[in-house]
């Protein structure tokens, strides 16, 4: 097709001038620009086509669309969605489905509507369905299987506020970490076709760790080593909370109802230390411990995403993060609220 096949008035010239200097998406632009190439020069389409990068059958189409239907067919992409395989009633029930047995992925989901209803769906069409519903992949979170009672939680957290207002009264939450030795990757984003590989370690030495968090200055007391956690270890840790806080004529400590804890030797120490109090946390209530932020927070900084070859050089990453924790001080005052977790049954 030559120019001479196509004639633009002034006034259309000046038409395609205002809408292609007016769009903003390139990809509509390039439709104007086009028809004002054809309209101010002698080329023809072939000539075009070769300095714009689309192909002749595509620039044919856009010619057609303006003689027939005018400068705003060329304004938009007129998409029309296609029209689901699904009926309305179909497609609730797979949303059904998906919030009721948490599928891991959209093959699950593609299998479920090809024996429900006998349609074929492609993986990106099933995603983009979710998506046009509002659901996403989500990364779940997990509860305790048998929580306490919601009156007995808010029990707890009523003690917990009463004893902060005491005089003289310090409130720790404590609790015991095995850190392993071994790098945790974290989720990235990369090439299928060549997806990221990481070194990691494959020895089997940890760290133990009991701590005792202060939330009213974001301090750690710890006592950590490679030796397991027993009646001998507790007492030394609790010893030593005994010392950092010489000031204080009662310290509470919140502990999880491990064995070490309740041991014959601990609660012999403990009524010659009364000074000490064990405040135990209702069974299945890790939620109420907010030491256990802490713990998430110290391996996100530790092992996820952090490799370390050598174990000495991990042990000694691991000592200088606790023994540091005014480091971090500014993202453990919005971590570390007294603002408790209720966990429902």
């Amino acid at each position: 097709m030559k120019i001479s096949d196509i004639s633009f008035s002034d006034y259309e010239i000046s038409q395609l001038t205002e809408y292609r200097n007016n769009q903003k998406d390139v990809r509509l632009k390039i439709r104007f620009i086009t028809l004002l190439m054809l309209a101010a020069t002698d080329s023809c389409i072939e000539q075009v086509s070769s300095v714009i990068g689309c192909c002749i059958r595509t620039i044919t189409n856009w010619v057609g669309l303006y003689n027939t239907q005018g400068i705003e067919s060329l304004n938009s992409f007129n998409y029309k969605s296609k029209k689901s395989y699904l009926t309305f009633n179909q497609i609730n029930q797979v949303i059904i489905y998906v919030n009721f047995d948490f599928p891991e992925n959209t093959k699950e989901i593609r299998e479920y509507i090809k024996d429900m209803f006998n349609v074929t769906y492609s993986e990106e069409a099933v995603r983009q369905l979710l998506v046009r519903r509002g659901l996403r992949l989500l990364q779940p979170k997990t509860v305790p299987g048998s929580p306490p009672p919601i009156s007995e939680q808010k029990q707890f957290v009523r003690q917990y506020h009463e004893l902060r207002n005491e005089t003289g009264t310090k409130i720790l939450f404590g609790d015991a970490m095995h850190l392993h030795h071994q790098y945790l990757p974290n989720r990235c984003w990369g090439d299928p076709g060549c997806p990221p590989v990481f070194e990691t370690n494959s020895g089997r030495k940890r760290l133990n760790i009991l701590g005792a968090y202060d939330i009213e200055n974001h301090s750690l007391i710890h006592l950590t080593g490679e030796e397991n956690c027993n009646a001998d270890r507790v007492i030394e840790f609790f010893e030593k909370i005994s010392q950092c806080y010489r000031e204080y004529s009662e310290i509470y400590i919140t502990v999880d109802n491990a064995r070490y804890f309740h041991a014959r030797k601990v609660s012999e120490w403990l009524e010659n230390n009364p000074k000490i109090r064990l405040w135990f946390l209702p069974a299945y209530a890790p939620n109420l411990n907010l030491i256990e932020r802490f713990w998430r927070f110290a391996k996100k900084n530790l092992v996820r995403g952090k490799y370390y070859k050598e174990y000495k050089t991990f042990r000694a990453k691991v000592f200088q993060f606790l023994n540091n924790t005014t480091d971090h001080i500014d993202e453990l005052k919005s971590l570390m609220v007294e603002k408790f977790e209720m966990i429902y049954a």
